[in-house]
């Protein structure tokens, strides 16, 4: 018989290909680790760059954090911290921590944690936590946990939980949390926002 074959080891530790090793900081390195074929981006930029991203690709996942500010045109992005985003044209954002995000177009926004949104165009939005929602021009919005909504012109508000909502009198609100913290205003949006010091 023979030695016994000594078995080689592939180091584990190389990236796999489609696979960011750091967060990129500018918009050349996001379309560069795109092109190489990454499946998976995190992007943490300084805010005094704007980052227009355009449509985010279906099969790529994108998470903005830090303080970047960037925006969107379809697809969906995460976004984490004290960053912007605008969305639009059907983009779907999941918001956490202190994210700040505008909506418009048909866009979808998932706010948790303590984030901001503000609704407009038809945007459908699903709060929870501890969010903070400013919605007018036919937005749709579903309120969770300790939400705090501000809502005119025709949008709806479905309340759960032990979501607060002012509201001006045009909007349409159901769910079963309307009788207990919902209050009617002229001007529900600046109440709010004078409220939280904004």
């Amino acid at each position: 018989m023979g030695a016994p074959v000594k078995k080689t080891t592939r180091n584990s530790r190389r990236p796999h290909r489609g696979r960011s090793t750091s967060p990129v900081r500018s918009y050349a390195e996001y379309t560069t680790r795109l092109a190489a074929g990454a499946k998976s981006v995190v992007i943490d930029a300084d805010p005094e760059n704007w980052l227009d991203l355009g449509h985010i690709p279906n099969q790529v996942q994108v998470k903005i954090i830090g303080q970047t500010c960037a925006g969107i045109a379809g697809g969906s992005i995460a976004a984490a911290g004290r960053c912007f985003v605008q969305a639009s044209n059907h983009a779907r954002v999941t918001a956490y921590e202190h994210a700040h995000i505008e909506a418009f177009d048909d866009s979808t926004v998932d706010a948790r944690g303590k984030s901001y949104v503000v609704g407009t165009d038809n945007a459908r939005i699903r709060a929870e936590d501890n969010a903070i929602v400013f919605a007018h021009s036919h937005c749709h919005v579903q309120a969770n946990g300790q939400t705090l909504v501000a809502a005119t012109d025709t949008t709806t508000v479905r309340m759960d939980g032990d979501a607060h909502v002012r509201a001006s009198s045009g909007v349409h609100i159901t769910g079963p949390g309307q009788h207990g913290n919902l209050t009617i205003e002229s001007h529900p949006i600046y109440r709010l926002a004078k409220h939280l010091n904004l």
